[in-house]
């Protein structure tokens, strides 16, 4: 019985692709918006692919695609009933081509300019108590 109904699902990326080329998206298009490549969603869609055998990161990839295409997710859920873990070769787009930029505090110089900053401070309250002692105890 259960081999009836898996006979009856469409592979995965036939119906990523015939969803995506019905709504006439391109790839480059939806790529940019799901920030992954060309070359990730054509493997996604290519015909050598097999759900049960995709990593953690590529399930999220093919889930996220079906998600863009308005595809429910229990629809896609079928696919991954039987999933092993695996090493993936899809990576993000911004994991190779975006700069990262620290927070302010995150930089030396202004984290030294703080430390300094404080330190006179403390001076600056401490200073006065010392002149007031210095004059009780007779040394000025």
């Amino acid at each position: 019985m259960a081999e009836d109904v898996s006979e009856d699902i469409v592979p995965l990326n036939r119906l990523l692709r015939t969803t995506r080329e019905a709504q006439g998206l391109s790839l480059e298009h939806v790529a940019s918006c799901l920030n992954l490549s060309s070359a990730q969603l054509e493997r996604l869609e290519s015909s050598g692919i097999e759900p049960e055998h995709l990593s953690t990161f590529e399930r999220g990839y093919a889930r996220n695609y079906a998600n863009f295409l308005q595809i429910e997710s229990a629809v896609i859920d079928r696919y991954f009933v039987d999933c092993d873990y695996g090493y993936s070769d899809l990576y993000s787009v911004k994991k190779y081509g975006c700069t990262t930029h620290k927070p302010l505090l995150g930089r030396g110089i202004v984290k030294w300019l703080l430390i300094f900053a404080l330190f006179g401070f403390l001076v600056l309250l401490v200073l006065p108590n010392v002149t007031e002692l210095s004059v009780l105890l007779g040394l000025q």
